[in-house]
């Protein structure tokens, strides 16, 4: 695991305050410029509350998923107009076994998917029919922390069409990709907690079969990677399913040429032991993989272990105590110790198997060295996190924990983590957590929530202390922060609405835990103090020049010069343009300047998109109707458009949103509108 250094990279958390947490507290000091900032109650939150899950057997996650085949289709030798196809895929854990692992027997899952996704109405070299893709998964996860060791999918492509009553299929392809990691890759990096990010130097060897008469196989391959996860937020993942509005974004990027390459993500929910939501790219054919949970349907877990290690934070070379409990159900909803149970302990980096017999009271006490090996991880703050599992072989029940080793731990360590501050913004009716795709920016009259975290990196329990926040104005309130046990975390959340005509730039809070400085075992009083920045600022202007009326075949052009950002930064332009087909080309001018010609007559939808250097954006809207000869008629109540783009957006082959069930909304008259983000 490895924390940020860079204070900006503190990303988005969508809060759910209790009662408890909403209560105000009285500020030192009133600022007329921010007269509505104000701490919150601070709330306590674990990170190892977010530990590696247990997995059992027959333990099912089914999603709603689509695959873009954009980049599959452009190395295609075909003619085709499919971009998406819409569909579902049931996962589920089928074995729990021992595989050598670079050497080590290792304990791990089996986790396979099948996947069913349709396009309708696509054009295939001359016909009109349907694309059909059945992808099948097989991927191998070490038991310790989830790992991917090696990772396999098949895809069985088809097009289906219609002559009269006849139906046909045309075989596309069929593809094996299979894909091993040395070292396994660490997707998680258990415990999770907002703000770490990890990178792992990895070799990777990938194996292409199949065949086809339109696309050409891969020829096998391997090379020497980096890459690199980063949590990137805390809160709701854009999907509602009970228990997971706590979720954790962790974004994969791959490193090329010393540049971080976004590649796919994931929204980790702890509920559900798994993913939520996720975006993956299939290895070297050109098909990105997005998925949505449906819903989770756990293995009975009537009898069940876990591993309470003593401190989930350890010095090198200690000697560590840990307790391995099992229980039994007894019905309506109790369980009873289960004594006399023998389960085999391991703890794989140290080399450490070894078998133990639970006592009457359910448990099994152990000691073990917990060594000083790194993980495969690049680490700045410790050494290496490590698994501790106890499983019952014959029955394939499995309890787990995590170590994290650190060569400079203290007694005590409060930090207060500014990589870890996450931030809620509500802009009228729309509320979204901050990230550095969307920017930390705000406006006039937005309304936030900061969320600061307070860090136990000891050994041993902190004595409670007070937190203190330093308002963009000066100002301070403070708050209590209770007693933390090893690796907890308490939270404080600060309220903020910008007021009016505030000042353009950049506004900062600080924050220092213990400020007077009474916990005498506080080890490391570097990191007791952090800070937060955020630009506030003004939408930018966007302003659409364009002819309403033009003749069929005549070029058209739109510009957007007279946009501005009143701020004094720079702006981008991107025109998105309403096809013949209904589908919508996108264009980035460095000019602000677009032509477009329509080989048909009707109405068409334009937006201008304007983007200023804080990625705050704002759209201007209008519609082009096209004049079929010289006395020809514009329809310009836009109904019939409407209805035809309508319609064919319902056809998942062509929607650009395949993950968003509400449909773009179009306007019914020529007049113009702005939008703003």
């Amino acid at each position: 695991m490895r924390s940020h250094a860079s204070l900006a990279l503190g990303l988005a958390m969508l809060m759910l305050m209790s009662a408890q947490s909403g209560v105000f507290m009285a500020q030192d000091t009133e600022s007329e410029e921010l007269y509505d900032f104000r701490v919150m109650e601070s709330s306590v939150r674990t990170t190892n509350l977010v530990d590696v899950p247990s997995w059992k057997i027959n333990d099912i996650w089914n999603y709603d998923g689509a695959l873009d085949v954009r980049d599959f289709v452009a190395a295609a030798d075909v003619s085709t107009n499919v971009q998406f196809l819409d569909g579902t895929m049931t996962q589920r854990v089928a074995s729990i076994s021992m595989m050598d692992v670079a050497g080590v027997d290792t304990l791990v899952y089996r986790v396979e998917s099948d996947g069913y996704y349709e396009a309708e109405g696509i054009n295939l070299d001359g016909y009109s029919g349907d694309l059909v893709v059945q992808m099948d998964t097989e991927e191998y996860f070490r038991v310790s922390d989830l790992a991917s060791i090696q990772y396999e999918a098949t895809f069985d492509i088809d097009f289906i069409y219609r002559i009269v009553v006849w139906t046909f299929t045309i075989h596309v392809a069929d593809i094996v990709v299979d894909t091993s990691y040395s070292p396994p890759l660490e997707g998680y990096d258990f415990p999770i907690s907002v703000g770490e990010e990890w990178e792992t130097d990895y070799y990777q060897e990938t194996d292409y079969s199949g065949s086809s008469d339109y696309v050409d196989i891969p020829s096998d391959s391997s090379s020497s990677n980096t890459t690199s996860w980063e949590t990137v937020s805390q809160g709701y993942p854009g999907v509602f399913y009970s228990g997971c509005a706590q979720s954790y974004n962790i974004t994969n990027y791959d490193h090329i040429n010393s540049i971080k390459h976004q590649t796919g993500y994931k929204w980790y929910c702890p509920t559900i032991r798994g993913d939520i939501r996720s975006s993956l790219a299939i290895s070297g054919i050109g098909i990105l993989a997005e998925h949505e949970l449906t819903s989770y349907q756990p293995s009975g877990r009537c009898k069940q272990i876990s591993v309470e290690v003593a401190h989930p934070l350890s010095p090198v070379d200690f000697e560590m105590s840990a307790w391995v409990n099992a229980t039994s159900c007894t019905g309506g909803g109790a369980s009873d110790p289960l004594a006399g149970a023998t389960l085999e302990f391991r703890y794989e980096i140290g080399g450490d198997i070894r078998n133990v017999t639970t006592a009457d009271n359910g448990s099994a006490f152990i000691t073990f060295d917990t060594g000083h090996s790194a993980d495969d991880t690049v680490s700045e703050t410790d050494l290496g996190s490590h698994g501790v599992v106890a499983w019952i072989p014959g029955e394939k029940i499995i309890g787990a924990a995590t170590i994290t080793i650190d060569p400079d731990v203290h007694q005590v360590d409060l930090v207060a983590r500014s990589e870890g501050v996450t931030v809620e913004r509500t802009r009228g009716n729309r509320t979204v957590t901050l990230d550095s795709n969307i920017g930390f920016n705000a406006i006039s009259g937005d309304q936030l929530i900061f969320s600061v975290p307070v860090l136990n990196r000891g050994i041993i329990d902190s004595p409670g202390t007070t937190l203190v926040v330093e308002a963009p104005d000066g100002s301070t309130s403070s708050t209590s922060v209770p007693s933390l046990s090893s690796l907890e975390e308490s939270r404080v959340n600060v309220s903020w609405t910008v007021p009016e005509n505030h000042p353009h730039g950049d506004i900062s809070l600080s924050f220092v835990v213990d400020p007077e400085q009474q916990i005498t075992t506080d080890g490391n009083r570097s990191n007791n103090e952090g800070s937060f920045s955020l630009f506030i600022g003004s939408l930018p202007t966007a302003s659409l020049s364009i002819v309403t009326e033009a003749l069929t075949l005549a070029e058209v052009t739109f510009n957007g010069l007279s946009s501005s950002d009143p701020d004094g930064g720079a702006v981008t332009c991107e025109f998105s343009v309403e096809e013949l087909n209904g589908d919508t080309s996108t264009s980035s001018e460095e000019d602000c300047i677009h032509e477009y010609t329509w080989d048909d007559d009707g109405t068409f939808l334009v937006t201008l998109t304007i983007t200023d250097d804080d990625r705050i954006n704002a759209k201007r809207r209008a519609a082009v109707g096209r004049l079929h000869g010289q006395d020809g008629q514009i329809d310009k109540a836009l109904d019939a458009p409407l209805a035809r783009r309508q319609a064919h957006q319902q056809k998942v082959g062509q929607d650009p949103h395949f993950l968003r069930r509400h449909r773009p909304h179009h306007p019914r008259s020529l007049r113009r509108e702005e939008e703003a983000r």
